[in-house]
């Protein structure tokens, strides 16, 4: 794929017409569109998966005249527990993909060296997998373009967890690829990195869009306002965590430029953009359906026939903002409020203080850790709470225990951290915080 290729340029360009065409759609117009393609869904995956052919079958769906509504929700446990049969290629499996993942760190490494693979960040306790056909990742790559039209060999700083099979790495890196090299130029800068390591090299790099997440951007703003960080971009780019308003008037003032705020996740890819001439951001209806909850979103994926999500339940919360006139037919929302969990501050060796986020710890793809939690001690020290596969023999759970410290002492010593301690800790479970019921990838207190 790294060759200039005439068929992929056509499938890139064909979803760019299309992306366009929608946007030109009535909203009736759409949601007629959406339902089509829902039905299509349907039919394949009636044929494909057997997870679907149960649950088609035991709620008496008819797949020509079915909506969304006549499906239960899914959950991500659901996803992981039945994953095998959901998938409609019968050669995918949870064991080969994790087997994959445990030794892949380039996230345009394909499995099977056909399909595109992500896994979530674990904040809910557990990691799940996502599987795309090549199509069905240029479909939802593409939706890119609305946020940033396509200029010459634009260069693109992406500062966030790089070595790994993330949704923003896999999405911003595609840019390097085939004919998209004609445009964009696209240099990663791992946040594994110590951040004066970072700077110097944007610095170098001088990028004409600086991308990330909140809480990098925010550093890097201190970074420019210290007279560190000296670079002119023309547009700044959120994605991978809410942007707070203070956060967003915070980098406007200090860059003097635009933030444009990307909402993507493993499951569903672009999901949400600020698209040009507007506020907030407009959902990617063309291949998505929403269904928006008080304290939920259920999300139906209408472009991945490969791994089917029909009413997949998120914890992202989307308020939907009707102020105003939109000249897009899509759903526009004031804000996300998913979960941005606090980073890891660590004084390091040269009595700094510097952070790690918390996506990092997700590089841990280790066969036999179910789950994990992090309890921050103090700024040179913190527990690893480590939920172990059940199955496991004592030498399995001490193998994937050595594991575990291995990557983490080469977190530590990346980032300049090396005097940092810690202590693995083994648990049965791992409780969700008693205030908003939630689960927390890193906790501030130890617990009794």
């Amino acid at each position: 794929m790294n060759n200039f290729n005439l068929g992929e340029s056509c499938r890139w360009l064909h979803a760019l017409w299309r992306h366009r065409r929608n946007q030109r759609l009535s909203r009736a117009q759409l949601e007629a569109a959406q339902l089509r393609k829902f039905r299509r869904l349907v039919a394949h995956a009636r044929l494909h998966s057997p997870f679907y052919q149960d649950c088609i079958a035991h709620h008496r769906i008819d797949p020509a005249t079915c909506v969304p509504a006549d499906f239960p929700v899914l959950t991500k446990q659901e996803v992981i527990t039945h994953f095998d049969d959901l998938v409609t290629d019968r050669r995918i499996t949870r064991d080969r993909i994790t087997e994959f993942l445990a030794r892949s760190r380039d996230p345009l490494e394909l499995f099977d060296g056909r399909y595109h693979v992500l896994h979530t960040s674990g904040t809910s306790g557990t990691v799940g997998y996502f599987v795309f056909s090549h199509q069905a990742w240029i479909n939802g790559c593409s939706h890119i373009v609305r946020l940033s039209p396509l200029r010459w060999r634009r260069r693109i700083a992406f500062v966030a967890a790089t070595r790994g099979h993330f949704a923003g790495a896999g999405l911003m890196l595609t840019g390097n690829q085939g004919s998209n090299r004609l445009f964009y130029d696209v240099r990663a800068y791992d946040i594994g990195q110590p951040l004066p390591a970072i700077i110097e090299g944007l610095n170098q790099f001088q990028p004409h869009m600086l991308s990330g997440y909140a809480t990098m951007l925010q550093a890097l703003a201190g970074a420019q306002e210290r007279g560190e960080l000296r670079i002119r971009p023309r547009h700044l780019g959120n994605g991978g965590e809410p942007l707070p308003p203070d956060v967003k008037t915070y980098l406007e003032r200090v860059f003097k430029v635009p933030v444009l705020n990307a909402y993507a996740s493993s499951e569903h890819l672009y999901m949400g953009l600020t698209l040009p001439g507007s506020e907030g951001l407009h959902l990617m209806e063309d291949d998505l359906i929403f269904e928006t909850r008080p304290d939920h979103t259920c999300v139906t994926n209408l472009f991945n026939h490969t791994m089917p999500l029909i009413r997949y339940r998120m914890d992202d919360v989307l308020v939907p903002d009707s102020n105003g006139k939109s000249s897009y037919p899509f759903t526009r929302v004031k804000e996300v409020v998913g979960r941005m969990e606090d980073a890891l501050v660590f004084t390091n060796r040269h009595g700094r203080d510097d952070f790690i986020h918390p996506i990092v710890i997700v590089e841990l793809i280790i066969k036999g850790l179910r789950a994990w939690q992090i309890v921050l001690v103090n700024r040179i020290s913190f527990r690893f709470r480590a939920q172990f596969e059940n199955s496991l023999s004592p030498e399995e759970v001490q193998a994937t225990h050595d594991r575990i410290r291995q990557q983490l002492n080469r977190i530590l010593a990346e980032k300049e951290m090396d005097q940092v301690e810690f202590s693995i800790e083994p648990v049965e479970s791992l409780a969700v915080d008693p205030h908003s019921g939630k689960f927390r990838l890193v906790v501030r207190r130890p617990e009794s």
